[in-house]
């Protein structure tokens, strides 16, 4: 993804309710952008090598308090963590990737309705090479429901970019939209990506259950 998905240090964008929170986030994202990522390895129990991220705090369950949340590399996976304020797991996702320098480089909150919310993750998933070049991005989408942190769930969701060179020159690019809209009209608004007349929708069901359209 050369042209697009190299976007460091990662961004996040919250679509809720404009409080001082959010207000301070966007002057700073604005103004001076946020913190480099920093990478810095730790040790592990389940893993050889875990590499963790500039940690991230954002209240995600309008409690007033900050959730962490941090991109990791566990023996060069994936993965994304997030924690409360006294630093107790409340999840944990594997997010799974295609080829060389992948990374977690965007996150969206959004409320799909009064008491659901979503995090999408926009994952570029990295880039192989040899007798044809080809680099994609996929969302993943995190869901709970009445600000209860404790039942945070993941999906792979489809890609929103696909960038392809094949052996005899040939080239082709398609830059997705995201959008987030209520489809049906049933008050709970579904993830659309979107590219000329293709479109894939992710309904969110219950529980944490999607169903793909």
């Amino acid at each position: 993804m050369v042209h697009h998905l190299l976007i460091f240090p990662l961004l996040f964008l919250f679509m809720v309710s404009a409080e001082a929170q959010d207000e301070r986030y966007y002057r700073q994202m604005l103004s001076e952008g946020l913190p480099a990522l920093n990478m810095r390895r730790a040790d592990s129990k389940g893993a050889q090598s875990v590499i963790r991220g500039t940690q991230y705090r954002f209240d995600l369950n309008g409690d007033k308090e900050e959730e962490v949340i941090e991109p990791q590399k566990r023996d060069g996976v994936d993965w994304i963590e997030i924690r409360n304020s006294s630093q107790i797991k409340l999840f944990e996702g594997k997010l799974l990737s295609m080829g060389a320098e992948s990374h977690l480089f965007k996150i969206k909150l959004v409320n799909l309705s009064p008491e659901i919310k979503a995090l999408i993750l926009f994952m570029d998933e990295g880039k192989t090479s040899g007798k044809k070049f080809e680099s994609t991005g996929r969302i993943f989408i995190m869901s709970y429901e009445k600000n209860d942190l404790s039942k945070m769930s993941m999906v792979q969701g489809p890609h929103f970019f696909h960038e392809k060179e094949s052996q005899r020159e040939q080239y082709w690019r398609r830059n997705y939209n995201v959008n987030i809209y209520d489809i049906d009209h049933d008050g709970v608004r579904e993830i659309a990506v979107q590219y000329n007349h293709i479109q894939r929708v992710m309904k969110y069901i219950r529980k944490g259950e999607w169903k793909r359209y």
